[in-house]
């Protein structure tokens, strides 16, 4: 009965954890990203940009991502509610997955100069202490399902390397012997 009480509390972990694999996952690919493209100029001059903001102005560009993803949401909404599920759900996973990338990506180029703010401050330790909370809760369990996972691979391993040839590899073999006498 405590665990069912504590389960919204592992759900919303598990949600932001999520969220902070895709910002860390996307932080690094959106720097690789800009790594990679030869326009130097460019860089430097949204670099520049961005340093020439005020603070304020300089979390304003957090709205950026939110702005252009917000009509990919309201689409995928739309293919849901019109019976393409798969598709809409595709299309969801992918805007939110491109609007943390692309905040990341923000938040990397701003954080000087929102750090520089004392309520943002603020609200990043905190946030920060959220996903610590959030690991401390969800760590243990991934770590019981991860060691699950390796014991049934390691079963699944054992069954298919008996003897060399496991009796499930020799049926594959005549029934591909079969189809191939069928074939000719």
């Amino acid at each position: 009965m405590h665990t069912l009480r504590r389960l919204p509390l592992y759900i919303i972990a598990a949600i932001f954890i999520f969220e902070a694999w895709i910002w860390d996952s996307f932080h690094a690919l959106g720097m690789a990203i800009v790594r990679a493209l030869p326009f130097e100029r460019l860089k430097a001059a949204v670099v520049a940009f961005v340093e020439r903001l005020p603070p304020y102005a300089a979390l304003c560009l957090f709205c950026i991502p939110a702005i252009v993803i917000f009509p990919f949401k309201i689409a995928a909404l739309w293919l849901i509610a019109h019976g393409h599920l798969v598709l809409g759900c595709g299309m969801f996973f992918a805007a939110k997955v491109a609007g943390v990338g692309a905040a990341a990506f923000i938040f990397d180029l701003t954080s000087a100069k929102l750090m520089t703010l004392p309520w943002f401050t603020t609200l990043y330790a905190k946030v920060m202490e959220w996903r610590d909370w959030a690991h401390s809760l969800v760590d243990p369990y991934k770590e019981k399902v991860k060691a699950f996972v390796q014991e049934q691979r390691q079963k699944a391993l054992a069954l298919f390397r008996s003897n060399g040839r496991s009796d499930f590899l020799r049926t594959v073999t005549r029934l591909r012997q079969r189809i191939r006498r069928a074939r000719t």
